[in-house]
């Protein structure tokens, strides 16, 4: 499960720092996505930032139904660590926190993509009669409406998601490639700046926006 905001660890403060070092004084530019990689010991960090335009297209809160059909499906990756990236079988790794933070209208449909998942688990077919009256659907687009009204603001402010990702690996010396599952995703990712600290150093990597893996080892 994903916990939208919550008080990162250090490894996420890490991964952040390095990520603002990589990448100041530019930021929220367009088309380019940040990461911030940190591998220390047996665990592996993980920290994303990208304006949202570049993850579904606009960067305001959905005006129709299929700007919001592209929310829900982003929000279901960004709330899936395997979607988002792959690390190696070898490396032996399991996702053990994910945190994101974006605009409300972002972090509304992750919160009801892991209510789904987690319904779909315990009892599938209430799960899908609870998203078939008239009634639900009558109410869930007056809460649209209440949210597009609430944060027509962002559109003005250059909005963005954020995205923390950690793992727990068993053989992480076996870990030398982090895949890039997300770019076949995201409406316009342009360029990946990536800062990657591991204990074999730092370095920085500019890749290409369809890019599909990036080498943790230095070049």
């Amino acid at each position: 499960m994903f916990n939208p905001a919550r008080r990162r660890p250090l490894l996420y403060a890490i991964a952040i720092s390095c990520l603002t070092s990589a990448t100041a004084p530019a930021q929220h530019v367009h088309g380019v996505i940040e990461l911030g990689v940190v591998v220390e010991g047996g665990t592996v960090a993980v920290s994303l930032s990208a304006p949202l335009s570049d993850v579904v297209g606009f960067e305001h809160a959905p005006e129709s139904d299929e700007q919001l059909e592209l929310i829900r499906q982003a929000a279901a990756i960004l709330a899936n660590a395997d979607a988002m990236f792959g690390l190696a079988g070898s490396a032996n790794c399991t996702i053990s926190d994910t945190s994101i933070d974006g605009p409300a209208y972002v972090i509304q449909h992750l919160e009801d993509a892991d209510a789904g998942a987690a319904g779909s688990d315990d009892d599938h077919h209430d799960t899908h009669d609870s998203h078939g009256s008239e009634s639900d659907d009558d109410e869930h687009a007056d809460e649209h409406e209440e949210s597009a009204a609430h944060d027509h603001d962002d559109s003005e402010q250059h909005a963005e998601v954020n995205a923390n990702y950690e793992w727990v690996c068993g053989n992480a010396s076996n870990l030398d490639t982090l895949m890039l599952r997300f770019t076949e995703a995201f409406a316009g990712v342009e360029t990946i700046e990536i800062q990657v600290l591991t204990s074999a150093g730092a370095h920085v990597i500019t890749a290409e926006g369809r890019a599909s893996s990036v080498s943790l080892s230095p070049p």
